[in-house]
């Protein structure tokens, strides 16, 4: 905790130095390579393009690697399955009870939760996604430290709690220490931002006061100056920690897309060598002396001197083009492997993959196992989120988050196909049949709710029998139903047992 001592160094009459203030964590500096990558890995594009991930060739000059750099596409398989682990995860609504914060604040607070214009659930949304990345990411809770008079006032002015997003790389450095309870609690909290280039900011918080310091970017023995300090009320420091996967270190992530961005690397460079080779294939390399005038394109002519040795006769060098299929075998292979790391491939496959009916179901069970530890980590953390938001309004959180922890996860064609099968069977027993077009409802409907109102329709209209069948045809119409709406309820009755019931209906008034 470099930084806490550097203030007590500038109230003693020092300075700080800029690398001072840029002092970081040993896991930092260890990590800090490989979140570049996993940053640059989803975000493809420039920043992947940048970023030089594709490897260079022995005696390749630079000038030629850029150029194949800029000539490779990436085929970012990263950023598909982050994407379909979120779809999943956000796919129905979050149970939360919230009524024992303050309303008003907690309006305004999930409509834009940064004071950007981003709501909560999207800021969750990309809280979830850059965890999944880098296998952690860190939330600020603040305050606008402006005092008024009235709570009132406090909405007036838009006084409230809001959050911000500080990826691993900005996250300088953090210290967690075991209280009297033997709970770990952050002591220690340091993050970098930067505005602009000569305009960069360190604000580090401690338990009893945060500070933030300045230092300009472009030069390189600027002097750091500090801008603020203030107490911290709270006695906590504000920030969370969101995993998506724990480590054994405090403040470091797994990401589970790590493997992923590997094989990733790995097809991108499969992906060079294909065009080189098509490249090669193509256009052979033309071998002779300086002497001999040769043109490109076809139809094009050599001249050689008629002193010239026939031993040097030009020719072309032109490879067979046979390994292309091998390099394309090996990227397929490497894209199933993505798959079945990511226990999608019964999801992403584009074609009919080789899995038996158990293969998939037990593949579709750890991929609902892993959506489920997602959704665990995310729940906890929107916990320890409502809690700060209550401690900053000097209240406190007594309610609850739930995330699901199914995600009805199948292959729904594969199911129903099943499902028909036993149908046509027919089984003698109607509990089996009951059984059956249950499960093929529960199927097709993904709305619970909309599940629960057609049982309960059909618990109101069962399947009428003969002897039954005029008195309920009877209490329908007494209730208003149109013959339409009973013939779709009631399959089984016909237009005549309707107007048969009509009838009987109108004799007993008429008696």
């Amino acid at each position: 905790m470099l930084s806490y001592n550097l203030r007590s160094k500038l109230l003693q009459g020092g300075r700080i130095e800029a690398h001072e203030l840029i002092e970081s964590h040993p896991l930092y500096k260890k990590y800090l390579s490989r979140w570049t990558m996993l940053s640059d890995s989803y975000a493809g594009g420039m920043e992947y393009e940048q970023g030089h991930y594709l490897e260079q060739y022995y005696y390749e000059t630079q000038e030629e690697y850029i150029k194949r750099v800029r000539t490779t596409a990436l085929d970012n398989h990263m950023k598909s399955v982050a994407g379909i682990y979120n779809s999943f995860l956000y796919r129905r609504p979050i149970a939360r009870d919230l009524e024992s914060l303050d309303q008003d604040m907690l309006k305004a607070f999930m409509a834009d939760a940064d004071l950007d214009g981003r709501s909560f659930d999207a800021m969750m949304r990309e809280v979830s996604l850059q965890s999944m990345i880098y296998g952690h990411v860190w939330l600020v809770m603040d305050k606008p430290a402006v005092q008024v008079g009235t709570r009132a006032e406090e909405l007036e002015q838009g006084i409230r709690p809001y959050m911000s997003i500080y990826t691993p790389e900005n996250v300088l450095d953090w210290n967690y220490a075991r209280s009297s309870n033997g709970k770990y609690e952050l002591n220690y909290f340091k993050v970098k931002e930067a505005p602009n280039k000569s305009e960069q900011y360190v604000r580090e918080f401690l338990t009893d006061e945060v500070n933030l310091y300045r230092y300009n970017g472009e030069e390189d023995k600027d002097i750091g100056t500090l801008e603020m300090s203030q107490p911290n009320q709270l006695g906590k420091i504000p920030a969370i920690c969101v995993y998506a996967n724990r480590s054994p270190h405090r403040g470091i992530g797994l990401s589970p897309l790590g493997d992923i961005a590997d094989a990733q690397k790995q097809i991108y460079d499969m992906t060079s060598e294909i065009l080189q080779l098509i490249q090669l294939t193509n256009h052979p390399s033309l071998c002779k002396t300086a002497d001999v005038e040769a043109a490109a394109g076809a139809g094009s002519i050599i001249q050689m001197p008629t002193t010239l040795d026939p031993g040097l006769k030009p020719y072309l060098l032109q490879p067979s083009g046979q390994n292309i299929e091998s390099v394309i075998s090996s990227m397929e292979k490497t894209v199933e492997s993505i798959d079945r790391q990511a226990c999608l491939g019964g999801i992403r496959s584009v074609e009919s993959r080789r899995l038996s009916g158990v293969g998939l179901q037990t593949e579709f069970q750890m991929l609902n196992a892993k959506l489920s530890d997602f959704a665990a980590n995310l729940e906890h953390a929107e916990e320890q989120i409502f809690d700060m938001f209550a401690l900053l309004n000097n209240m406190v959180f007594e309610g609850t988050i739930e995330y699901p922890r199914s995600f009805s996860i199948q292959d729904k064609a594969n199911d129903i196909a099943m499902l028909k099968m036993a149908k046509e069977a027919k089984p003698t027993n109607p509990k089996i049949n009951d059984y059956i077009d249950e499960k093929i409802l529960q199927t097709l409907v993904l709305d619970e709710k909309e599940y629960e109102r057609i049982i309960d329709e059909e618990m109101e209209h069962p399947v009428t029998t003969p002897a039954n069948r005029a008195a309920h045809i009877q209490e329908m119409i007494m209730q208003g139903y149109t013959d339409a709406e009973m013939l779709q309820l009631h399959p089984e009755i016909a237009q005549q047992d309707i107007t048969d019931a009509k009838q009987q209906l109108l004799d007993s008034n008429n008696t």
